[in-house]
């Protein structure tokens, strides 16, 4: 004789607990010595300074928004900073510290903090080496 075998489709279902974990803060991309130790006077200090603010910028606002165009007009500015057009360069870095402050949330306040930091040392190192004739 034959046997008919049927699965079984109406197991009990498992009720499934969800917790809401509150993430970690992620750990900072750049320590502090990384970022003190340039001289952003200087075009590769200026460099790192664009580099580690993208690096940031991506990791918590995503590759698309307002901040890339920000990052090429504070390039660009730091570029021109002897030129006599120097309040662009205050400009450039107005509106990205604009930026960072509007979009500054507890998870990214360290990270966003750095990246205050070094757009004032961006924007502020060349006019104190010129001051202080360093």
């Amino acid at each position: 004789m034959g046997r008919v075998i049927t699965p079984n489709f109406h197991h009990r279902e498992k009720k499934v607990c969800t917790r809401t974990v509150s993430p970690a803060p992620a750990e900072p991309l750049f320590s502090d010595a990384e970022i003190w130790s340039r001289d952003y006077a200087q075009a590769d200090g200026v460099v790192f300074g664009i580099c580690a603010l993208a690096a940031i910028l991506s990791r918590h606002l995503g590759q698309d928004g307002a901040w890339p165009p920000l990052l090429l007009g504070l390039l660009d500015a730091a570029r021109r900073h002897l030129e006599p057009r120097a309040d662009q360069l205050s400009q450039a870095a107005r509106d990205l510290k604009d930026l960072l402050v509007s979009e500054s949330r507890a998870g990214n306040a360290q990270d966003f903090s750095a990246a205050l930091l070094i757009t004032d040392l961006i924007e502020y190192t060349p006019r104190y080496q010129l001051t202080s004739g360093r």
